[in-house]
């Protein structure tokens, strides 16, 4: 798992409007971060996926997204992380 991470953390770096990064784990602590805030947010990402699963009546929500008009945030559970970028819009 540990190299998946590192392939997938070299792959953010690369992609253009990148600010961040957050990888959280099954109690929503915070694995690895990159970037303003995402450490502070970790738990937050995985706490906003928890609640849209209760809001679709329990069916797989497979990620959020957070459109604000400085950042977008994506946010998708696999296996057992959660990972949240933030892309510049």
């Amino acid at each position: 798992m540990d190299k998946q991470l590192s392939e997938t953390f070299n792959h953010l770096s690369q992609q253009n409007g990148v600010v961040g990064y957050s990888v959280v784990d099954e109690n929503g602590l915070c694995l690895k971060a990159h970037g303003p805030g995402q450490n502070n947010n970790a738990g937050f990402y995985k706490s906003l996926l928890d609640k849209s699963r209760q809001l679709s009546e329990g069916s797989e929500v497979a990620s959020v997204t957070i459109e604000t008009d400085t950042t977008n945030i994506f946010i998708q559970h696999n296996q057992k992380i959660t990972l949240a970028v933030s892309k510049l819009p």
